[in-house]
């Protein structure tokens, strides 16, 4: 059964769908690189260790790269997707959040 738009009765394409799932890829990098630096800043702050301040700036190139793709793609109009690229620029996307995901494991987890 096909997916429904909206409106409810037309269905939707798999554009539409990878499209959906960029703007979740990108908002869900935006979101946990911030909150990341939030942590990994705060953690700096008390400890003072120098590992924690360089994945601070990790996290912050991050950010920064979350930013600069949101807004490119949806204020100013800077970068287009082409279509037969989509789905890899997903998954780029989606390796991006899983890479912020192990680094915050790997600090941040307590040791056994």
């Amino acid at each position: 059964m096909p997916l429904r738009g909206s409106g409810g009765g037309e269905p939707l394409d798999w554009l539409s769908v990878a499209s959906l799932g960029k703007d979740v890829l990108v908002g869900i990098l935006i979101v946990l690189s911030c909150t990341l630096l939030a942590i990994g800043g705060t953690a700096w702050w008390r400890i003072r260790a120098r590992r924690l301040l360089m994945v601070s700036l990790a996290f912050s190139l991050f950010l920064v790269k979350g930013i600069v793709l949101a807004s490119g793609m949806y204020l100013l109009g800077w970068i287009k997707v082409p279509r037969g690229f989509s789905g890899t620029f997903d998954l780029m996307l989606l390796f991006d959040v899983l890479v912020l995901l192990v680094l915050y494991l790997a600090l941040f987890r307590k040791a056994n």
